[in-house]
């Protein structure tokens, strides 16, 4: 429940945070209709690779890390202005151990990216708060979770704007496991214009 109120907490910053900011760069800026439907068709395609560490764990569990090379997942983010971007992803693994029924994991996510400086041919910052949803089956039993979290990345701009290197340090926690995870995730994004 501790990590639950931490995941919160660091979401509620967040969100604090990202507000804030909004509001100085509306006051700064004049808004431009042209600008933000400009921004309304462009697309960031894009994959990644992860590293997890588990942070808190059921008591009699055992503390995890996971590597996901070169693939953790696929994510696909729709701009809705220059300041937010709303990105689903999609992950699938298959682990076999000797002796043991497979196991497989489908991961469905949902994130709202906000950059804290618009122009993507500039290094940019962002906040990632996000919502996952996992379906876990192994040998005819399947499980279903929810997942919550908060991440701070990087984008370094490549050709132009045209492609980006992206890191990113993200916390999580799953609900019904009760499993809090640090994780870092390096990946590529394309853009569509």
């Amino acid at each position: 429940m501790r990590s639950l109120r931490t995941v919160g907490a660091v979401a509620l910053a967040v969100v604090a945070v990202t507000s804030s900011a909004s509001a100085q760069r509306a006051r700064r800026a004049p808004s431009s209709s042209s600008s933000s439907s400009s921004t309304s068709t462009l697309w960031e395609i894009g994959a990644d690779a992860g590293l997890g560490f588990t942070l808190a764990v059921p008591s009699g569990d055992r503390k995890v890390t996971s590597l996901s090379v070169p693939l953790q997942s696929i994510r696909a983010g729709f701009f809705i202005n220059q300041d937010w971007s709303l990105e689903p992803s999609l992950g699938y693994s298959y682990t076999k151990i000797e002796g043991v029924d497979g196991i497989s994991l489908l991961q469905l996510g949902f994130a709202g990216l906000y950059h804290l400086t618009p122009d993507r041919t500039h290094r940019q910052v962002y906040v990632r708060p996000f919502l996952g949803f996992l379906s876990a089956s192994s040998g005819g039993n399947s499980n279903s979770d929810e997942q919550l979290g908060v991440g701070v990345g990087m984008k370094w701009p490549k050709l132009n704007g045209r492609m980006a290197w992206r890191g990113e340090v993200n916390i999580d926690h799953t609900f019904d496991a009760e499993v809090t995870a640090l994780n870092l995730l390096f990946g590529i994004s394309f853009f569509t214009r």
